[in-house]
This record gives structure tokens, sequence and C-alpha cells, in this order.
């Protein structure tokens, strides 16, 4: 159990250093797994609004059975930060002895694991649920997620051709520039999200909106689209009309994207029914359900972030920090 009175802290740097898109890849597959083979403890996140500084915090807690540890996430956006030369996101993940409840690690990740197990999951969609073989990728957003997702979608299919549309037509050129470097492929700046999306054969979008951007008619056969923006059920990123005309629907978590995601809105329109549901990704990645099945068919995966991600990869990181000497340990 080791010293109960002293708690290991992780600056983002010491966790910069310890984690990879890869390794982020393959701990959030098993936090998936072990989420639908019933040893994960998932309760619904809390969301608190703060209107006095334009923002949101994001509480989830969650534990797999066996484990020594469990974890609660603190993950906040506070979106007028910007203007004052401050980073909207922070946050932290607490770890706990799942024995005892004593804490064990602070991770003062400033959202780089929430970024990096986001991105992650999308890239575990796209091994389950794309072609094998890809040529041209689309992303609607330009920030963070827009960037972390493709990168991590590179990791599992490589590709020759991207395709960006965001709402400021700057941030896209910037964005075209520095992800051209860092792929080392094609990146083209689209006019409209219609330019990007049409004959894409893995579509991303990662923005804030509050309506559709992308339509049903300008997907193409064989498509795969992850929509990871809508994690409130005021957002929305896709035409309900796409969710029920897709061959598959694929979510993380049916109770909570029943709620939150691209789902609560095809199921408000009456556009679709719970049952219409293919699978959860943890499913899927364990065997249970098929994912692609032809290169014809089009797969919709909807995620909205659930707290397993944040238990498989906050553990990941502590154990690799212990081994390699990282951060420092303060008196509790």
């Amino acid at each position: 159990m080791g010293d109960i009175s002293k708690v290991l802290v992780l600056a983002k740097e010491d966790i910069e250093s310890l984690v990879t898109m890869d390794d982020a890849i393959t701990a959030v597959e098993e936090g998936f797994k072990a989420y639908n083979s019933d040893r994960a403890v998932v309760p619904f996140p809390v969301a608190l609004n703060v209107p006095d500084g334009n923002g949101d915090v994001h509480i989830k807690p969650g534990y797999v059975i066996g484990s020594q540890s469990y974890t609660v996430k603190i993950a906040s956006g506070f979106y007028d930060n910007p203007k004052r030369g401050m980073s909207a996101s922070h946050g932290m993940l607490l770890l706990f002895d799942s024995r005892t409840g004593h804490p064990l690690c602070f991770e003062v990740d400033r959202c780089f694991l929430t970024d990096l197990r986001t991105a992650a999951a999308g890239a575990a969609a796209a091994k389950a649920l794309a072609k094998k073989s890809v040529s041209r990728v689309a992303v609607i957003g330009t920030g963070t997620q827009a960037r972390l997702q493709v990168l991590a979608l590179s990791r599992v299919r490589p590709f020759q051709e991207l395709r960006v549309w965001g709402r400021d037509a700057a941030k896209a050129e910037a964005y075209a520039s520095e992800m051209s470097s860092s792929l080392g492929v094609k990146v083209v700046r689209a006019e409209t999200a219609e330019d990007a999306v049409r004959g894409a054969e893995v579509i991303v979008t990662a923005t804030s909106s509050t309506s559709p951007v992308v339509r049903a008619e300008w997907i193409s056969g064989g498509a795969h689209i992850t929509a990871m923006g809508s994690d409130e059920p005021g957002k929305q990123e896709l035409d309900p009309k796409l969710l029920a005309r897709a061959d598959k629907v694929v979510v993380d978590s049916l109770k909570q994207c029943a709620r939150l995601g691209e789902l609560h809105h095809a199921l408000d329109a009456g556009m679709m029914k719970e049952d219409d549901v293919h699978a959860e990704l943890g499913e899927v990645l364990l065997g249970k359900k098929p994912g692609r099945e032809s290169d014809k068919e089009v797969t919709v995966c909807d995620l909205t972030g659930i707290a397993v991600q944040d238990v498989a990869i906050s553990g990941f990181v502590y154990e690799k920090a212990k081994r390699a000497g990282k951060g420092f340990y303060i008196e509790v």
C-alpha cells in the first residue's frame, strides 16, 4: 500500500514526458473493453455552469473493478480566458486508493490527458469502423481536438489528403499549414463544410456547434464519421438524418449519448430509437458486435467521453511515473 501520508504530484510537463499517442490509444481501448465487460463503475458526469466566468466544469468519477485506484477528473473550460492571455482549459485527475480511499496522485495535467484520451477514442473508433484503406480525410473545426483527432487517426489509418473547414478562414489556413508539416500530407482549406466532406472516407467533427454542420446528403457510401463535439445537450454537429441513414451507429455510452450526444438529437427528432443503435464501442472492440463489414457501409461513432477513459489513462500515467521517478511528493 505504501506510505499513506504522501501523495505524488505530477505537473503537465511530467505527464507529457510519460505518455505517447500510441500509449493513449492502447489505454483507452482497454478502458472501453472494461466498460463493456461489466467491470467499470461509471456514474453519470456532473456538469457545473459558472456564468460569472463564462465557464463550465465537468466532474467525472470512475473505477474499474479490480484496480488499485479510482479516479475523479475535474476539467473546466472558461471561454473568456484567451482574451486574458490564458488557456481556456484547465483541470486535473485525482487518483485514490480503492481499498482505503486515501489520495495517491494528483495529475495536474491542465486538460492534456483529457485532450489526449479524447483523440485516442476517435482513433479507436476509426480502427473499428473505418475502411482499412483510406485516402482522403475531412475535419470540421480548427481547434485542439481538430489537430489531435487527426494526428491520432494517422496512427491507425494513414491517408494522403486532409481537407479542413472552419468558420474562421484565417484559422483554417493556419491549421492547413501547420498540419501539412506535422502530418507530411497534403492539407487543403475547403471553402465550405460541404466541400470538405464530399468524397471523404473519414470525417471528423470537432467543434462546439449548436446546430448541424454536416448534412446527410453530403456523405458518400463507405464513409465513416467520428463526431466528438456534442458533449452537452445543446451541442450538435450532425444532421439527424445522417444518423438515421447510416448503416451502423456506434456510441461510447448509450445512456450518455441518449442525453448528451448526436444520438440525443436523432431521438428527439423521432428519426431513431435507442434500439436502432448498433453497439457501444467497447462491444465492437471486444468482438461482441461487428465493426465495419463492407466498404460500402456508412458508419457513425458518437463520442461524448466517458470516465473509464480517464481511469485508464490516469492509471497508466501513475504507474509509469512511479517507475520513472517523475513528480514530487507532498505530505497530507
